[in-house]
């Protein structure tokens, strides 16, 4: 196998030209046939040579996970490329022509005495498409055609990002998850049908094929360094930052359009529209207007002049959610639990080190020692240097720590621009959390992004709260913008109302605050606040995170964005974060940060 391997990858750097790259090679689907296995890879060399990869893999890993039909639209992706690029690579090396004929006429042969009925989704573009190439004009169902039909018109695209548009544009119509019921015809439920159809033994071969293609984990081994805005869409898929939830409410508009429940192209929303669509999205709001309004009036100043509040548990009323995004955040859900689970030893392990850690610093250390403080147990003869010297610590109180005396707040960016690694942030905050709430040390996780004019603030679980909600983190779902100091001005005020001396906030974020409002997008509102970025976002996150220290709060910025962006955390958080490449080191990396506080 391993040489089986090597030699795909020769061809791949051999047609490529490029021997520094390592080639996805389960982006093409494996043949067992020698010749068909050695024209693909000749193919693969070529998309490598005339296509950005990275470009092109990341767009992948953003749009794979969210399709029931993930080999079906990776068998396009491949025979879209060949019919794209095999023009050049014949050009180039004539002597594939051959290999090309013989693969098509295999493929042909492969169908020919096949039951049509029985088909995948998978099975069947293959079939139809590569009849198509060959100038064989087969139908077995229309949708099928139809998405064939706009593919073979759009295969003179060269250019990586006309080829993303073309590719995102047949994701969106035939392939994008919608989650409406059964009775809905359009072109994705059509190919869930066939899929549906299958008996349960056939079902259970996909199954298993499915684990043998393309798979994005969170370290991408084939993508080095990741920027969605170079990500380009019919319908832009490249809103890393601020514009994925616009992108996502004009997907969800154009499919309802034929139910009658889109919007006109008015870009007039009212205030109670706009509360509707926000807790239609995030879950209803746990706290009443007249207590969002009035935080409101104490941070939404200045620069966040305008931007409204909503705090939500994640919760949603019958009747007033939105059924697309409450079942996206269950499958992110299960995304996200899935890869705790396949790292499970390595979590674990962090959890007991961390806890350890925790235990020692603040339960052990210098038990049963008195020293005198500005809480505790009063002594009359020491009233006099309040008095005289200003001198508060007039208490004395045992050493041995009080559980109640501290609390920890856990704040998640869930904006759009974390949407690669869901997965990891989720698991870093519940290693955390878990460490804490094991020692019962009250600890409240939120997440923070904006949508539009509000800042949407997800409770995970609050101080109180038993420990079995820390499960509830496994709900965080990338959406939205972010702006970062606004978020921590509300963490901070809610801070200053617990009565506990000793405060800590972890951050975990990519240190990117960026949230641009007025998009100028048409059916979308433009809204009375300003946008949120650059150098001005930048200082205002970092005055704010000066503004918790004065208050002497700890503060920890976990980074958990790319490499090239660190001198933002710098300058945002200081020497206060950490960035941690290792999760074999990451409960070390939180303890030795914890180790330095001193309260």
């Amino acid at each position: 196998m391993m040489n089986s391997k090597l030699r795909n990858e020769n061809i791949v750097w051999t047609v490529s030209e490029d021997y520094s790259v390592v080639p996805a090679l389960n982006l093409f689907d494996e043949y067992d046939n020698e010749d068909l296995q050695f024209y693909r890879m000749m193919l693969l060399g070529q998309v490598y040579k005339d296509v950005n990869m990275e470009k092109l893999l990341e767009y992948l890993s953003i749009t794979i996970p969210k399709t029931g039909l993930k080999n079906a639209f990776l068998k396009l992706v491949e025979i879209y490329l060949d019919d794209c690029f095999s023009e050049n690579l014949l050009r180039n090396r004539p002597g594939a022509k051959e290999y090309r004929e013989k693969f098509y006429s295999e493929i042909e042969e492969k169908y020919a005495a096949c039951d049509f009925e029985k088909m995948t989704v998978e099975e069947e573009i293959e079939f139809v498409y590569s009849s198509r190439i060959i100038g064989k004009y087969v139908v077995i169902r229309d949708v099928t055609d139809e998405m064939i039909g706009f593919m073979r018109k759009r295969n003179n695209e060269r250019d990586t990002d006309e080829i993303i548009k073309v590719l995102n544009a047949c994701f969106l119509k035939y392939f994008y998850k919608n989650y409406r019921n059964s009775n809905s015809n359009d072109a994705e439920f059509e190919l869930l049908k066939i899929e549906e159809a299958k008996s349960e033994n056939e079902l259970k071969e996909d199954v298993e094929k499915e684990k043998q293609r393309l798979n994005f984990k969170m370290k991408k081994k084939h993508i080095e360094k990741f920027n969605p805005k170079d990500l380009i869409g019919e319908v832009s898929i490249e809103s890393a930052e601020f514009t994925k939830a616009i992108d996502e409410d004009k997907i969800v508009r154009d499919e309802r359009a034929d139910d009658g429940q889109s919007k006109s192209n008015s870009t007039e929303y009212s205030k109670g529209e706009m509360e509707k669509m926000v807790e239609s999205r995030y879950g209803e709001a746990i706290y009443p207007q007249f207590i969002l309004k009035n935080i409101e009036k104490d941070i939404s100043t200045g620069i966040h002049e305008g931007i409204k509040l909503h705090i939500t548990e994640g919760n949603f009323l019958k009747g007033k959610y939105d059924p697309y995004f409450a079942k996206a955040i269950d499958n992110q859900r299960e995304v996200n639990y899935e890869y705790y689970k396949d790292n499970e030893l390595i979590f674990r392990r962090s959890i007991n080190e961390l806890k350890e850690v925790i235990r020692k610093k603040f339960i052990s250390d210098e038990e049963d020692e008195d020293s005198f403080s500005n809480s505790g147990r009063l002594i009359p003869s020491r009233v006099w240097r309040n008095r005289f010297l200003n001198d508060d610590k007039i208490f004395v109180k045992n050493n041995c720590f009080e559980m109640e005396s501290i609390t920890v707040d856990i704040l998640l960016d869930v904006s759009a621009s974390q949407l690669e690694r869901e997965e990891y942030v989720a698991a870093q905050a519940y290693i955390i959390a878990e460490a804490l709430t094991s020692l019962n040390i009250p600890t409240r996780v939120a997440g923070f992004c904006n949508f539009f004019n509000y800042l949407v603030v997800t409770q995970y679980r609050d101080y109180k709260d038993p420990r079995g909600k820390n499960t509830n983190i496994f709900k965080f779902r990338a959406s939205g913008s972010n702006r970062d100091g606004l978020a921590f001005k509300y963490i901070s005020n809610q801070m200053n109302l617990r009565e506990e001396e000793n405060k800590i906030l972890i951050v975990l974020s990519d240190g990117k605050p960026n949230d641009k409002i007025n998009l100028g997008v048409r059916s979308f509102p433009n809204v009375d606040a300003q946008d949120y970025e650059g150098d001005i976002a930048i200082k205002d996150t970092a005055q704010e995170i000066f503004n918790l220290k004065m208050l002497n709060r700890n503060v920890l910025g976990i980074f958990t964005g790319e490499e090239e962006d660190l001198e933002y955390e710098k300058k945002i958080y200081g020497k206060d974060f950490a960035y941690i490449k290792d999760l074999n080191r990451f409960s070390r990396t939180i303890g030795y940060f914890l180790q330095q506080i001193n309260f």
